[in-house]
C-alpha cells in the first residue's frame, strides 16, 4: 500500500492505527461470540467470554500485542464490546453492572499476563465468577 493510498483511505498514520486496532477488537468480538451465543446462564457467558478471549490471545498474539502497545485496549470499539460483554453477564438490573464490569475488565487487563504464565481460563473463572452472584439480601 502506498502512501498515497493511506491518506486518500485513512487521513493519515493515527487513521491507519484507528483501523487496524477496529480490525482486532472486530475478529476478538468474533472470537468470543462463537461461544456467547450458545451460554444460558451468566456463568456459562462468562466462561465463554473468558475462553473466547484466551484463544483469540494465544491464537493473535502479535495481533494482540498490537491491540496493547497502540492503546487499542482504550478504544472505543472495544468499550462497545466491553459494554455488551458485561451486559450479557448482569440478569439482575437492581444489582447493577459493576461487578460484571469488573470481570470483565480483569479479562482484558490481564489476559496477556494471564496466557504468558500459563493460567488455566477455568481457574479464571472460578476466580470471577463470585462476582457475579446477585448480593445478598440486607
Amino acid at each position: 500500500m502506498s502512501r498515497a493510498l493511506v491518506h486518500t483511505y485513512l487521513g493519515d498514520r493515527r487513521g491507519l492505527i484507528d483501523a487496524v486496532q477496529v480490525q482486532i477488537v472486530g475478529r476478538l468480538d468474533t472470537w468470543v461470540g462463537h461461544g456467547l451465543r450458545r451460554a444460558t446462564a451468566p456463568r456459562a457467558r462468562l466462561a465463554a467470554i473468558v475462553h473466547g478471549v484466551f484463544s483469540f490471545v494465544e491464537a493473535e498474539q502479535d495481533a494482540w500485542g498490537v491491540l496493547g502497545a497502540s492503546g487499542g485496549i482504550d478504544h472505543p470499539a472495544l468499550h462497545g464490546v466491553r459494554g455488551r460483554w458485561a451486559a450479557s453477564l448482569t440478569e439482575d438490573a437492581e444489582a447493577g453492572d459493576v461487578p460484571a464490569q469488573a470481570a470483565i475488565s480483569a479479562v482484558i487487563g490481564s489476559v496477556g499476563s494471564w496466557v504468558n504464565r500459563g493460567v488455566a481460563p477455568d481457574a479464571v473463572v472460578a476466580a470471577l465468577a463470585p462476582l457475579l452472584r446477585p448480593p445478598a439480601p440486607a
